[in-house]
């Protein structure tokens, strides 16, 4: 998969502020709760990155996540960028690595969710919702009528 062209919806006119989500699901779950308050979502640029973001080893020596760099050539009126990644260990660590590796000349906001681990967490408890439970990539194969989960 190409990480330049991630999930993304572009606000209708210009506009300087891009919020940066590590998945779809998080954007769009975000928009939904923009949509609850009664807010223009559509107002501003929306762009996920298509999965976890892995900084190197020594910050510094990260890169701006593809799908941001191409996003910021391609809106140069960007002058925000407001970081909505994960409240884990690895969302922390990318906020942290892409605020340092940044352009100067960017304004960064760190609003991770008030609640749970994601925006879609957060979805999820506004709504009264159970949340998504996660299994780190173990595969279990079910018998009769239960189906097959990742």
């Amino acid at each position: 998969m190409d990480k330049n062209y991630s999930f993304s919806i572009f606000a209708e006119k210009s506009n300087d502020t891009v919020h940066l989500f590590e998945s779809a699901i998080d954007l769009l779950s975000y928009a939904t709760l923009q949509k609850l308050d009664g807010k223009e979502w559509r107002r501003e640029h929306l762009l996920s990155l298509a999965g976890v973001y892995q900084p190197a080893k020594e910050i510094e020596k990260s890169k701006v996540p593809a799908a941001l760099a191409r996003t910021l050539k391609m809106h140069p009126e960007v002058k925000t960028i407001v970081l909505h990644l994960d409240n884990d260990r690895i969302g922390r660590l990318a906020t942290k690595a892409i605020s340092t590796v940044l352009p100067k000349q960017y304004q960064i906001k760190d609003v991770p969710p008030k609640q749970g681990k994601d925006y879609n967490d957060l979805l999820c408890i506004k709504l009264n919702l159970a949340i998504t439970k996660r299994e780190k990539s173990k595969k279990k194969i079910m018998s009769g009528h239960e189906k097959y989960e990742r």
